[in-house]
């Protein structure tokens, strides 16, 4: 007759807890409580009575109540003295979990504050020789409140490739450092916009860019007037779209001036 060999129940170590909090956000995988509103544990997916072993991938975090259960327990002569020690047992348990928690945002904090240097530098390194004032670094801060790291990325060398210029000598114009500086929020919010805006956004640069007057609020009226009528008409946005890259967009690097663009979309 073989016996089956039972594992061996080993404590879990601070470090692999705290590796555990950490990779579920300090979150019950049950029931979606967290930390430091409730006391959480360390649960084995497979128990360890039936061969799971301690490595990461079989421990997830649970809170107290899912791991143990809520039932009644028979209430011992000891019961006051098992109740002191179960609190702080609690407490204790608590407090780790505190410092864990504190020490996973402080971490998480320096991540952001290291790649956000990563990214001013990126900045600085083309705009050379100039730096970046401190309102500037201020306002590219920001962005990581609202956009991907990705997207901050992508707008920075859109941005750069548009408004950076260099004299005759190679050498980079202060105007258009700002200027660039100032557009890079802006390709942002451009590139969030849904493919028509983007579309119309384009349009409208490009004519602020080719004529001398340019009324930005009565063109997007035009704009967003031709798309109407094409939508009630039925148009897709599909269709929509390929009609402003082949015809719209044609007719604003064409026109000679604002009177003759307005007069042609309105037409």
């Amino acid at each position: 007759m073989v016996k089956t060999k039972k594992t061996k129940r080993e404590s879990l170590s601070k470090k692999i807890r705290f590796e555990v909090f950490k990779r579920d956000k300090f979150t019950c995988v049950y029931c979606g409580r967290k930390a430091p509103d409730v006391i959480l544990e360390v649960d084995h997916i497979e128990p360890v009575a039936k061969g799971g072993d301690n490595s990461i991938t079989n421990l997830v975090t649970s809170c107290i109540d899912c791991n143990r259960g809520k039932r009644d327990i028979p209430l011992s002569v000891n019961e006051t003295l098992e109740k002191q020690r179960i609190q702080l047992e609690l407490l204790q348990e608590k407090r780790e979990q505190l410092e864990m928690l504190f020490k996973w945002k402080k971490s998480l904090d320096e991540l952001d504050e290291y790649e956000s240097d990563l990214f001013i530098q990126y900045i600085e390194d083309k705009i050379q020789p100039y730096t970046l004032k401190k309102h500037f670094k201020t306002e590219i801060l920001k962005l990581f409140e609202k956009y991907k790291q990705n997207e901050i990325l992508d707008a920075i060398n859109v941005a750069a490739k548009k408004y950076l210029k260099y004299d005759y000598e190679d050498k980079l114009e202060q105007d258009s450092v700002e200027e660039f500086l100032n557009k890079i929020g802006g390709v942002l919010v451009n590139k969030n916009l849904p493919p028509i805006k983007q579309k119309l956004a384009y349009i409208k640069g490009i004519c602020r860019n080719r004529f001398g007057y340019w009324d930005n609020a009565k063109g997007s009226i035009i704009l967003n007037n031709y798309v109407k009528a094409l939508t009630d008409y039925g148009w897709s946005e599909d269709k929509i779209l390929e009609d402003l890259e082949k015809e719209v967009i044609p007719i604003a690097k064409e026109a000679k001036h604002w009177t003759e663009w307005r007069n042609t979309i309105e037409g």
